[in-house]
């Protein structure tokens, strides 16, 4: 199929509309496209707006140059200076709302780029009455949206689901001439009026002399913080693959989500602790998003941990008696099941996903993950054995009380699994692959590493030498690491302030790299990146989550202490603040 901006690729489940007598909307997803429509939040954001009749809501991508490097991602666009929507070809700056999904904080200089190649102010204070308005949304949005504040109009926190309809109630009216307002009071009305909206124009960070934030300067009228909008467990359909195609990360994938959030209560899980109480989704639900189901034979299921085994189970059944082939998440290793394992094998998954995320028992516990080395030699055994041969392993390094010897944990960990999975492997005549990912810990708003310093580069790039000297010469494995430059941009983002936009400036208009615009802004690196106190005011304590600071700096005493915190037990425990408020 060829499409008017250049592009080929196929697709099921395009929504197209007629763009004359109806509100145009942007939803972009600043990053590529194989990502993009692989990500629920978009393609649920993108399903409910056009459900209005009022409005026609397409999708933006980031610009490829070519191949994006995924092997089978067929993705072109022939002007990669242009946002331009996969609907209809119209470029970004001719929509009235432009809506940006954001996942991750790495995509927050992919939003400024957005606005700079569109030829549109970069600031909110500088885009008048004939320019788009700019909104923001995501997981991302709602942990700290601190650093892109000054670029957006209004951020909107929380479940989409929730907080839609009376933002699309609120805001309609406005863009069809029906109400009149200046930008500004549109913005001020719109906060004050729709639960989950933040407008930052209504929120002046104070700073002290040492550059510390003191502080916030809030207009009249509006919430001292800003609570974002939640769901219940009583939504009519789960969320689901509005779009299904070939050349998403997922390739030719139904995403069905069975829940969403997670009591585990990882330590450095930001998704997890904003997303509380987990809302395991209702079967009827799931069943309505199954009646959607189109387009492919792959079903992917999306957060398995908070509901029963026994639901997921017959789920699986009745889903492979279809003739459908499943795939599913990473896998909790002491939830392993030898009937959920022999389900893993008739679906036709050849490779299982388990993240250990440290290598010694020690250290799980610190991160409160919880898993006992018993259990993950038990879990790799009966994958194999149940004829599942490949294997991915995730790990970080960079970890809050990390140690040598906790690097050399993931080297005796890897070895232990190998040595277990590899004899079986000959015995059926296929070697398995063993996929180790090494990723730097990135300290997260919202979690107890909050108050966590981020490792050097120094340190980290020797535990990555480390790590690949001890498994070079291993046959059977890959080992994947990541960059720690790149971490390290990220943890300053993930925990940065409002003055760091001015950064994001200088790196989109000037094309300097990131130490250099951080310089030119008269920031250091070490004020984001250092250990802080108890008494730390954050930039993103504008947010009200339910689950409460107190508890996340309990929880912080307790990883120094090294002592574990159970699982989430749903409606019946009082300890985080997310089941009372």
């Amino acid at each position: 199929m060829r499409y008017s901006n250049g592009s080929s690729y196929r697709e099921t489940g395009v929504i197209r509309k007629k763009w004359h007598g109806r509100i145009h909307v942007a939803v972009v997803f600043p990053d590529l496209y194989a990502l993009g429509m692989s990500n629920l939040g978009l393609q649920t954001v993108y399903r409910l707006l056009n459900l209005d009749d009022r409005l026609v809501a397409e999708r933006i991508f980031m610009p490829a140059k070519g191949h994006d490097g995924r092997q089978g991602n067929r993705f072109r666009q022939a002007k990669a200076s242009k946002w331009i929507s996969v609907e209809s070809g119209r470029r970004l700056r001719d929509f009235d709302v432009v809506l940006f999904s954001i996942s991750f904080e790495s995509n927050y200089l992919n939003l400024v780029k957005a606005l700079k190649d569109e030829g549109l102010p970069l600031r909110s204070s500088a885009r008048g009455k004939d320019e788009p308005l700019i909104f923001a949304g995501g997981i991302a949005t709602q942990i700290n949206p601190e650093p892109v504040a000054p670029f957006v109009d209004a951020f909107l926190l929380g479940d989409f689901e929730a907080l839609g309809p009376s933002f699309l109630d609120f805001l309609l009216p406005f863009l069809e001439g029906t109400r009149r307002a200046g930008k500004n009071d549109l913005l001020r009305e719109l906060a004050r009026s729709c639960p989950g909206v933040y407008v930052p124009l209504a929120y002046r960070p104070l700073f002290d002399r040492s550059g510390r934030l003191d502080g916030w300067e809030v207009t009249n009228g509006f919430p001292e913080r800003i609570l974002p909008a939640r769901v219940t467990d009583s939504v009519d359909i789960a969320p689901f693959s509005q779009v299904v195609s070939p050349d998403a990360a997922f390739s030719d994938m139904f995403l069905l989500e069975l829940s969403r959030g997670c009591g585990k209560g990882c330590r450095f899980c930001a998704a997890g602790y904003v997303n509380r109480p987990p809302r395991p989704w209702r079967m009827d639900a799931i069943e309505a998003a199954l009646r959607e189901f189109k387009g492919t034979d792959k079903v992917g299921l999306v957060g398995l941990e908070f509901l029963e085994r026994p639901l997921v189970e017959q789920l699986c059944r009745r889903l492979l008696n279809a003739r459908l082939r499943l795939a599913f998440s990473s896998l909790r290793a002491d939830a392993l099941s030898d009937d959920f394992i022999l389900l893993l094998k008739k679906s036709g998954q050849k490779t299982a996903t388990i993240a250990p995320e440290a290598g010694s028992e020690r250290l799980r516990g610190v991160i409160n993950k919880n898993l006992s080395r018993e259990a993950i030699l038990s879990a790799a055994e009966r994958l194999a054995a149940g004829g599942i041969p490949n294997l991915k392993l995730y790990f970080m390094i960079g970890l809050p009380t990390e140690n040598m010897d906790d690097i050399n944990g993931i080297l005796e960990l890897v070895r232990q699994i190998d040595a277990i999975v590899r004899p079986i492997g000959k015995s059926r005549g296929h070697l398995g692959t063993i996929t180790v990912s090494v990723s730097s810990f990135v300290p997260k708003a919202w979690t107890p590493f909050q108050w966590a310093a981020f490792a050097s580069i120094p340190a980290l790039t020797i535990s990555q030498k480390v790590i690949k000297k001890g498994l070079i010469r291993i046959p059977n494995i890959q080992l994947r690491l990541d960059a720690p430059k790149k971490a390290l941009f990220q943890a300053i983002l993930s925990r940065g302030d409002r003055r760091l936009a001015r950064s994001l400036e200088i790196m989109v208009e000037e094309g300097a790299p990131f130490p250099v615009a951080l310089k030119k802004s008269r920031l250091r690196s070490d004020t984001y990146l250092e250990s802080r106190d108890k008494d730390t005011i954050f930039p993103w304590d504008l947010i009200r989550h339910k689950v409460k600071k107190g508890y996340l700096w309990r929880e912080w005493q307790r990883t120094l202490d090294e002592k574990a915190t159970a699982f989430c037990q749903l409606g019946n425990c009082r300890k985080c603040g997310a089941c009372i408020s």
